[in-house]
């Protein structure tokens, strides 16, 4: 018996949850059916909430509501354009006749939004719906084609737009990526292309820098800095002009091709840096020439105390041309380890550029006895202003007829010459030489003549020298003597003096014959 009443309790239990829980059914399944009643009843006429149409909220209201709502806000119409760099531009719809309506679109999109009942509230975003709108394009082109915007003004300042580039940095010696320049410069077609978009839309706000919105706006320039053939050509030309070709010309005066002249010389074109050989040619003539003394104007201290100026001649210093050339194709053209390039660019610390550095011995043609490189404040043209030995050389002055050897300064032997016959094809050449050979026989060769000659000193290539000559009536010698007895051009000598010049004056000393 007691067993009976604990089943009927419990089972009476489990019904009371069933109908509870009917119930709870019941009531949630009627407000449900309440609110979409509402929703059909209270929206059947009117936008959902969360509606909104080009940038209008038209929540709650009516079909007409919201076309006399979107009407009455184009009833003094005006489009205000932002461009970039701060630049607007108003755009009055009483400029260009702008007339509004709305269009069976809006209508359509109303019962679109209605063909099934909103259960859940969520945003309806309605863009780019066309209106009914009039306007006079030639008007319009007008306006914008004389604005600001497109023609600039002096405190708007139109910049066209300059591509990404590379470009090489003196200052940090070394290729630059330039980014590019966007600029302002505005296509007037596709300008007027979306303006029209957007009156037909009756939007009042149009933000030109918006490019994912307004994309061809503003002319763009062609290479920009992402550009992958514009990073290979950073990589190469720094590669091929990161070097330093170095000269050490003595004195602590040191030549160099650096990556300045580099730059000037380097071109990329079709993906490869080319260099023109043309620039380190007269770069190398420009070196060459730098150095040069030979046949410069020189100013020694003659016999007689007083400085005499001394031109031309072939004594000095010259480097070797061709070979110097050489060096420097070789050198602009050597393959560098790209990693030490590497290293430099991302750290151009002393070290890093000593990777970097090709030294080049100096090569001469010619050479003279000092290099005395100019001084600070002097001109270029007085580089090696003395290049002789000031203690030590041999004077020959024409107007005397004599022969002067210096020695510490001073005269230490003098004596009598005859020197050329002045006259064409005869006379002895002036300037500055030096010593290129000594001979104890030699023979004097000419067009009518061999002479045996002992003691023989060369001064130029062409022939001219120190020598005996005795057949020269030495014992009626005068100063005047050369102007009817002179030689072919060389420097005669009686027979006891050519035996003391050709002991006392050496090889590549300087002479000076003026």
């Amino acid at each position: 018996m007691k067993r009976n009443k604990a089943q009927t309790k419990e089972r009476n239990k489990g019904l009371w949850k069933f109908y509870t829980l009917a119930g709870i059914l019941i009531v949630s399944i009627l407000a449900i059916a309440a609110y979409l009643l509402y929703q059909k009843i209270y929206y059947g006429n009117r936008w959902y909430q969360g509606t909104v149409v080009n940038d209008v909220d038209l929540s709650g209201q009516t079909l007409e509501e919201s076309k006399r709502t979107i009407t009455s806000m184009h009833e003094n119409y005006i489009l205000q354009i932002t461009g970039r760099d701060q630049g607007s531009l108003s755009v009055a719809g009483e400029d260009i006749q702008y007339e509004f309506g709305i269009s069976s679109e809006f209508d359509a999109l109303f019962e679109k939004q209605h063909e099934n009942i909103q259960i859940i509230p969520k945003k309806h975003a309605y863009q780019d719906v066309e209106y009914t709108v009039s306007y006079e394009r030639d008007r319009l082109k007008k306006i914008l084609q004389d604005s600001v915007l497109v023609k600039g003004s002096d405190g708007y300042q139109i910049v066209r737009p300059v591509s990404a580039h590379v470009q090489f940095s003196e200052e940090n010696q070394r290729y630059e990526l330039i980014e590019e320049v966007r600029g302002n410069k505005i296509v007037l077609d596709n300008l007027l292309e979306a303006v029209d978009h957007i009156l037909c839309q009756a939007k009042t706000e149009m933000d030109l820098t918006d490019e994912l919105t307004y994309p061809g706006i503003y002319k763009a320039p062609q290479v920009v800095s992402t550009d992958e053939a514009l990073q290979k050509e950073l990589a190469a030309c720094n590669y091929a002009a990161l070097r330093y070709i170095v000269w050490n010309m003595g004195e602590g005066v040191t030549e160099q091709i650096t990556p300045v002249e580099m730059s000037q010389w380097i071109r990329y074109q079709n993906g490869v840096v080319k260099i023109d050989q043309n620039a380190v040619q007269k770069w190398v003539e420009s070196f060459c020439l730098k150095y040069k003394t030979v046949g410069r104007n020189r100013k020694i201290l003659s016999h007689t105390g007083k400085t005499v100026e001394i031109r031309g001649g072939d004594y000095g210093w010259q480097l070797n041309y061709e070979e110097t050339l050489k060096q420097a194709k070789k050198a602009v053209k050597a393959e560098i380890d790209h990693s030490a390039i590497d290293a430099y660019l991302d750290n151009p610390s002393e070290e890093n550029r000593g990777a970097l550095i090709l030294k080049r011995k100096v090569q001469y043609a010619y050479t003279a006895f000092q290099k005395d490189f100019r001084k600070e404040g002097q001109s270029a043209e007085d580089y090696f202003p003395v290049d002789w030995d000031t203690g030590n050389y041999t004077e020959v002055c024409l107007k005397h007829q004599k022969v002067y050897v210096f020695r510490n300064g001073k005269v230490k032997f003098s004596c009598r010459c005859i020197t050329g016959r002045p006259v064409e094809g005869r006379t002895t050449p002036l300037g500055a030489f030096y010593v290129k050979e000594h001979k104890r026989e030699y023979t004097l060769t000419g067009e009518d003549y061999k002479t045996p000659v002992k003691n023989w000193v060369r001064v130029t290539w062409s022939g001219t020298g120190f020598h005996p000559a005795t057949w020269q009536p030495w014992s009626r010698w005068t100063k005047d003597l050369y102007k009817t007895k002179g030689s072919h051009g060389c420097i005669n000598l009686s027979v006891e003096d050519a035996a003391i010049i050709y002991d006392m004056v050496p090889y590549r000393e300087a002479v000076f014959i003026h």
